[in-house]
């Protein structure tokens, strides 16, 4: 009886001992620290601007609204990608196409004929004249029919050399096509819009300004669009209020317009009164309460450093005040840190 309460007994204790060891295990494990990533960056200078901000539309500077010169078929011969200049645009066919061809074929047939003829008509005359054997007032009048028949001649020319040019019409800019009026192969009559082509090269942005006109009076102006940079010229400002916008009006011309498109609704900013500054990247700021803090890495601590910051650019923040350069700063894991419950300082593991 005791030898069997004796070894209940140990039973017991082996359990409790098991359950204190698991208990220390999982507070063990959970107390272990966890290691934040960190990454560091020094104050440096970088160019920035005052940024008036807005939303405006691409256009195309060079615009056309393609119309039927003819009735005819529409084959159009690039409805998709980048038309250079010459390349033809559409052309037009069918039995009206066929018809007026031959006709002013005819016509200008006609014209070489009776040119020639009076060319000859002319000549001959002329040498009479010389001769005396014709008077200047009949002269006169073949000089008129002779004339007559070249402008005729010329008229024939043009007008089958214009109706060539427009039922093959060809780009007279490069661009691209589009708002396409009527379907690939359908009938179009003359004076019908077929389709718009549009400039791919030279676009202006067509923007509402609320700032004032005194500091766009540069010739030149800097603007951000979509995150990238580009040139431009003020072409029109409109004195007068928009309606629509409580702004002015303007039309800036854009320099190497390249990954632009004319009809896209974008976000701009005016970048004026270019500086140098202090800046840190945009990841070192954190806000508290209205304030804004970097994490400054000095002789192995963490150092919570309040700071004036300024505008943002192209992932770089602008420091007024709070830092030196050169001076470094937490960027990946400046937050977590920042919130790790400390006063002060925070001295940096081994």
């Amino acid at each position: 009886m005791t030898k069997n309460l004796t070894l209940l007994q140990l039973f017991f204790l082996v359990l409790i001992s098991g359950f204190f060891s698991g208990c220390n295990e999982n507070s063990n494990h959970n107390n272990t620290p966890v290691e934040v990533k960190k990454e560091t960056a020094l104050v440096q200078r970088a160019e920035f601007y005052t940024q008036i901000k807005g939303y405006g539309t691409l256009e195309a500077q060079n615009s056309l609204d393609l119309e039927a010169k003819f009735d005819g078929i529409v084959h159009f011969e690039h409805l998709h990608g980048r038309i250079k200049k010459g390349e033809t645009i559409y052309s037009l066919g069918g039995p009206e196409i066929a018809l007026k061809k031959e006709n002013l074929e005819k016509s200008l047939a006609i014209a070489q004929s009776q040119y020639e003829y009076a060319k000859q008509y002319y000549e001959a005359q002329k040498k009479l004249l010389n001769k005396n054997y014709l008077s200047r007032i009949d002269f006169e009048k073949v000089a008129r029919d002779f004339q007559n028949a070249q402008n005729n001649l010329n008229t024939a020319e043009y007008e089958l050399k214009y109706f060539q040019s427009m039922i093959n019409y060809k780009a007279p800019f490069s661009g691209y096509l589009d708002h396409l009026k009527v379907p690939q192969g359908e009938d179009a009559v003359a004076g019908q819009v077929l389709a718009t082509f549009q400039d791919d090269r030279h676009l202006k942005l067509v923007a509402p300004y609320y700032g004032s006109f005194k500091s766009l009076s540069s010739r030149e102006i800097l603007l951000n669009i979509n995150g990238k940079n580009y040139k431009g010229k003020i072409i029109y400002k409109e004195e007068a209020l928009s309606p629509a916008t409580g702004g002015h009006t303007l039309w800036i011309t854009i320099n190497n317009a390249k990954g632009l498109k004319s009809g896209e609704y974008v976000a701009y900013a005016f970048l004026l009164d270019k500086r140098s500054s202090l800046s840190v990247p945009e990841a070192s700021i954190i806000e508290q309460k209205g304030k804004y803090f970097v994490i400054v890495v000095n002789n192995k601590n963490y150092i919570k450093q309040p700071v004036t910051i300024g505008s943002e650019q192209n992932g770089k923040v602008e420091i007024l005040s709070g830092l030196q350069p050169k001076v470094k700063v937490l960027t990946k894991g400046a937050f977590e840190v920042f919130y790790g419950n400390i006063e002060k300082t925070m001295k940096i593991e081994d």
